[in-house]
């Protein structure tokens, strides 16, 4: 019953790779479309046909953990350990924004949407024994992908850099600071080109930080991607990224009380 079980989680768990967006959606232009004068970011919803797909991705993974808990199933301790990460997601699709023109390049505006924004260490663990499964999974150290940029020299040709807003950044009270704008690198291997934005000159970089900087005023801060923790800064070039906040518990042995 264990074995049979097992080849029906495989079965299930195969189905369930093949539901899900291509990798090659995310890296696709339908067509180019640039904004040279005004920056004003569309309304960057959900694909219409993420829910539908979301729904039957829902209902298989169920299935998964149902046939895993069945068989008393558990990986070998080989799991890979994120010790700064949340969650695991499954599958997602990209909206892109109009690009716009900067200095030298152009900067594309994206969200990305997870298929399944919240998958079990264990079934992700058995999803790895099928082939291709790293192209539909990530890692995530925060809620959802919001908004991002990536950067292009040319209107087809995507570097391997991305950049984003610190969100937990906060101004100083009476000052009228900017909020910090970084780069990181990005689908390294994948992208057409290696670029550098933090060691660019001024000009260039306040031509980035310009274009993305209105985008600010129409989406809570909430919508973006947060930089990550080892990203350099661009706009401005001395910034240093916030650091996450580290909740530390302390726990007491039975019968032993707290010291005042």
């Amino acid at each position: 019953m264990k074995d049979a079980d097992l080849l029906k989680a495989e079965t299930v768990a195969r189905m369930l790779l093949e539901i899900l967006p291509p990798p090659s959606r995310r890296m696709h232009f339908d067509d180019v479309r640039i904004e040279e004068e005004t920056f004003s970011l569309p309304d960057l919803e959900e694909p219409v046909e993420v829910p539908m797909i979301r729904e039957r991705a829902a209902g298989l993974l169920i299935q998964l953990e149902h046939l895993l808990s069945t068989a008393n199933w558990a990986p070998r301790g080989d799991m890979p350990l994120f010790p700064t990460a949340t969650r695991w997601t499954l599958g997602w699709v990209e909206r892109e924004a109009p690009m716009r023109k900067v200095l030298r390049g152009y900067l594309l505006p994206v969200k990305q949407f997870p298929i399944l924004g919240s998958v079990s260490d264990r079934a992700i663990a058995f999803l790895s024994k099928i082939s291709g499964w790293n192209d539909y999974v990530k890692r995530e150290n925060h809620p959802g992908v919001g908004i991002h940029y990536h950067y292009l020299s040319d209107a087809k040709k995507r570097s391997d850099v991305l950049l984003a807003w610190d969100t937990r950044w906060h101004a100083s009270p009476g000052t009228d600071a900017l909020r910090p704008l970084f780069g990181e690198k990005h689908a390294e291997g994948k992208a057409g080109f290696s670029a550098r934005p933090w060691a660019w000159c001024d000009k260039k970089k306040i031509s980035m930080y310009n274009a993305c900087a209105g985008d600010l005023n129409k989406w809570p801060i909430g919508e973006f991607r947060c930089a990550s923790q080892n990203a350099l800064a661009v706009w401005p070039g001395v910034a240093v990224i916030t650091p996450t906040q580290i909740v530390v518990a302390t726990i007491t042995a039975p019968g032993q009380k707290h010291r005042r």
